[in-house]
């Protein structure tokens, strides 16, 4: 895991889900931390890139020229948007992710994960760089 933590799926800004932690993902590859997370990648990145009408680099320069949640937010609500279909994604977020909820919380520690989970984790934890980096590699960020 990187040394920085993107805030957890469960922190909003205007009640959209997953916001706060991309918006912390794009500031985390800014700087070069971003370590094993992903930015655009993910399925989860791309259903809001999707549903918010951006690209992973026009979210992350958007990011980049706003001083903090509010100013993102406020950057989006200016350059237009389908809010009503973002909050609607939002509001569906915990059913439609279940599977991935579970193993964001067990790595990032939220949860404590039983044995197996345990020592599945501990086995994974060695490639988890590499096998990032073949995703990014084989899936392009949008």
């Amino acid at each position: 895991m990187s040394v920085s933590v993107p805030r957890r799926w469960t922190v909003d800004v205007d009640g959209i889900r997953w916001l706060p932690r991309m918006i912390d993902k794009a500031r985390m590859r800014d700087r070069g931390e971003l370590g094993s997370y992903l930015l655009g990648h993910s399925p989860v990145d791309r259903a809001l890139l999707a549903r918010l009408g951006l690209t992973t680099d026009e979210f992350a320069a958007l990011v980049r020229a706003a001083p903090d949640d509010a100013a993102v937010l406020a950057a989006l609500k200016a350059r237009g948007w389908d809010e009503a279909r973002v909050r609607r994604w939002s509001d569906r977020f915990p059913s439609t992710y279940r599977t991935y909820i579970m193993l964001w919380d067990i790595d990032e520690g939220y949860v404590r994960p039983s044995a197996l989970q345990s020592l599945a984790l501990a086995a994974f934890r060695p490639f988890e760089s590499a096998a990032m980096e073949v995703v990014r590699r084989l899936r392009r960020a949008p």
